[in-house]
This record gives C-alpha cells, structure tokens and sequence, in this order.
C-alpha cells in the first residue's frame, strides 16, 4: 500500500459570522400602525374642534336680520317725569320723555334686538340725542306691535320734540342685548349728590 502523501493540514473553517439580528417582524409593522393611530387621533382633535367652534358661531350664523318698518304718523311722546340727571353733574336738570309707537315685523317669526334709529329735535331744531340712535325694543312679534322707548331730554331744550325718519332693525335670534347707551341710571339723594 502506498502510503498517503503527507500534505498540508487543513486550515480549519473560519467560523461563521453570526447574522445581524433581524428587526422582528413585529416591531416593523408597529410603525405603521402607530403612525395611522396618531393620524386618526389629530383627525378625531381637529374635528372635535371645529364642531365646537360651529356649533358656538350657529346662533349668529342663522340669525337673519330684518328690517323692521316704523309708522311715523303713530309716533308720539309723553313726559314720565324728572329725570336724574347726568353722571358727574348733580344739578343738572333733565325731563324723561317717552316715545310711542308701531312697529311692524314683516316675518313670520319673532325680531329681537331692534335697534331703533331717528332723528329726535327740540323745538329749537337742535338735536336731543348725540347719535341717530334711539334705543332698542327687545321682541317684535310678528305684524304690527306697539313700542315705547325712554330718552333724556335737558331743560334747557324747549318741547314737543320733532321725531322724523324712524325705522329699526333687528335680528330673528335672541342675541346679546344693546341697552339704549342713553338710558340714565345715576341715582341722587334728597340733596341732590350723585350716590
């Protein structure tokens, strides 16, 4: 038998390197998964918020506004008394004068907030009021409806007033309230000083 040549020893196999760890398939689809439930999360945000300012602007958005025709041949006047004066001055002396007349809604619901304007002159033609308007009637029915609105008119303005070009307009939602920014609620004692 012939003997084997002797040969080189076998280099032994360079061991194997070990695989980099594979991302598990898990952590892989939650990704997406946490990225589609942050979206619908800001969707369910941004819609909360919307329908909370829409439902905070419905009031004014279905408000209609009106015109509301005043009868000038209705209009009167009369005297309710002393008036208390104007803030800061506690010996002026006023005179408070109602005015009277008709109103009518052409709607077929009810007005709020009428805010009514005219030209309101003393006997002199001097002007009563520094603003065209008058004040404000707080519903108007539908169809024709009294009003009775208070002004103050100073002594020294000689009466009957001159009451011209009345009309109103109002809003078909109770909104806030314009008080007549006119009205005088200063209050004096038996002297004459301002409480």
């Amino acid at each position: 038998r012939i003997a084997p040549a002797p040969g080189r020893p076998r280099a032994p196999a360079p061991p194997r390197s070990a695989a980099p760890p594979r991302a598990s398939s898990s952590s892989s689809s939650d990704a997406p998964a946490r990225g589609a439930e942050t979206r619908a999360m800001l969707s369910v945000a941004v819609g909360a918020a919307v329908a909370l300012h829409l439902s905070a602007l419905t009031p004014h958005a279905l408000a209609k506004t009106v015109n509301i025709a005043i009868d000038q041949a209705s209009l009167a006047q009369e005297s309710c008394g002393r008036a208390g004066g104007v803030p800061g001055t506690g010996t002026y002396k006023a005179t408070c004068m109602k005015i009277l007349g008709k109103a009518t809604n052409p709607t077929s619901e009810p007005v709020f907030n009428a805010d009514v304007y005219g030209l309101v002159k003393d006997q002199a033609n001097d002007d009563v009021l520094n603003s065209g308007r008058v004040g404000s009637i707080d519903k108007l029915e539908p169809g024709v409806n009294d009003f009775v609105l208070q002004i103050t008119v100073a002594d020294s303005q000689p009466l009957p007033l001159k009451l011209k070009n009345f009309k109103a307009q109002g809003v078909t939602q109770l909104l806030n309230a314009s008080p007549n920014p006119y009205d005088d609620y200063t209050e004096f004692d038996e002297f004459g000083a301002q409480r």
